[in-house]
C-alpha cells in the first residue's frame, strides 16, 4: 500500500482529497525503530502524531509491564495531545521493528489553515471517532455498573 493510501485509511484523514493527502505527505517524516525502542515517554512534550506503516507499538505506563493498548500497521497514535497541547500521558514503545510516518503538529496545523476543507474534514472525522469511542466507554461502564449491583 502506498503512503497516500495508508494516510487515507486513517480515521482523521478519511474523506481527504488526493491533493490534500499529497500535500500532507510533503510534511511527513519516515522514522524507523528497532524492537523495544521508546518512541516517546510519558510526560514528554508532545509535538507529533504517528501513523504505523509497519510494525507494532505498545502504549502504556512506564511502571507497568502490561500495555494499555497495542496499535499496529495502518493505525495512528499520539494524536490526542494535538488537541490540548499537553504532555504525553503514556509511553510508546515498539514491540518489533517498526516503520512510522511522523506528522509534526505544527505542520499539520499549518496545512489545515492553508486547506480549510481539509481542516474541517479532519476535525469532523476526529470528533466522530472520539464520540463513538466515548459512547462505547459509557456502555461498558453501564454494563460494569449493572453487574456490580445485580
Amino acid at each position: 500500500m502506498d503512503r497516500r493510501e495508508l494516510l487515507g485509511k486513517i480515521y482523521m484523514f478519511k474523506h481527504a482529497t488526493s491533493d490534500d493527502l499529497a500535500a500532507l505527505l510533503k510534511h511527513v517524516e519516515v522514522k524507523s525503530f528497532g524492537p523495544g525502542d521508546t518512541i516517546y515517554q510519558k510526560g514528554a512534550r508532545a509535538a507529533e502524531l504517528y501513523v504505523i506503516e509497519s510494525g507494532t507499538v505498545d502504549i502504556g505506563l512506564p511502571d507497568r509491564d502490561v500495555p494499555i493498548t497495542t496499535v499496529g500497521s495502518g493505525q495512528a497514535f499520539g494524536e490526542v495531545a494535538f488537541f490540548d497541547h499537553d504532555e504525553r500521558t503514556a509511553t510508546a514503545r515498539t514491540r518489533e521493528t517498526t516503520h512510522l510516518l511522523r506528522i509534526p503538529y505544527d505542520r499539520l496545523d499549518r496545512l489545515m489553515t492553508e486547506r480549510p476543507h481539509f481542516g474541517v474534514a479532519f476535525y469532523r472525522n476526529t470528533c466522530g471517532f472520539l464520540t463513538g469511542h466515548l459512547r462505547r466507554l459509557v456502555l461498558e461502564l453501564n454494563v460494569d455498573m449493572n453487574r456490580r449491583f445485580l
